[in-house]
């Protein structure tokens, strides 16, 4: 529940970022989290899972259920919908708001990495120690991405120009 509320604010404030600098780089970002926050509260990819293994009696990789294969589909093709606009907007962005969304970019790796494999891993293994470092991944990687997320937001106050921060403290200091 209180990872519900991190991405969700962090979708927010990527979201405010946007209105503040129309820099699209951050508006993609705000909808990978937005979505994010709607597989987390929704279980989408999970009901996706169960209704494509069902439909098209999917066959189970190695090691995993068919559901399991239906999760992974049902992910990929939202990834596909929403790294469009992403990989967009990130060519058509300054190498200063590049290195700003880089940061987004490893955090959201971080979290996918946790969100699935060691979630495979969990599956596999059956182990609560796997199920804790899941879980205990998965919340530093919403919780770092939604306080970046805010310190840059607060960061560009009312007036923002992304060029105005200082590049050696690019969170927290106008030049």
């Amino acid at each position: 529940m209180f990872n519900y509320g991190q991405a969700a604010l962090c979708a927010l404030f990527l979201f405010g970022i946007w209105l503040r600098t129309r820099e699209h780089m951050f508006l993609a970002w705000s909808l990978i989290f937005g979505f994010v926050t709607l597989d987390d509260a929704a279980r989408f990819h999970e009901r996706g899972g169960l209704l494509l293994s069902a439909t098209f009696d999917l066959v189970s990789l190695p090691g995993m259920r068919a559901r399991d294969t239906g999760e992974i589909i049902t992910w990929s093709v939202v990834a596909l919908g929403l790294l469009a606009p992403l990989l967009w907007s990130f060519w058509q962005s300054r190498p200063r708001q590049q290195a700003l969304g880089s940061v987004f970019l490893l955090l959201f790796a971080c979290l996918v990495g946790f969100a699935v494999a060691v979630d495979m891993l969990h599956f596999l293994t059956g182990s609560k120690l796997v199920g804790y470092a899941e879980d205990g991944g998965e919340m530093p990687s919403i919780a770092v991405a939604c306080c970046s997320a805010f310190i840059l937001y607060r960061g560009l106050g009312r007036y923002a120009d992304l060029q105005a921060l200082d590049p050696s403290l690019p969170f927290s200091k106008r030049t």
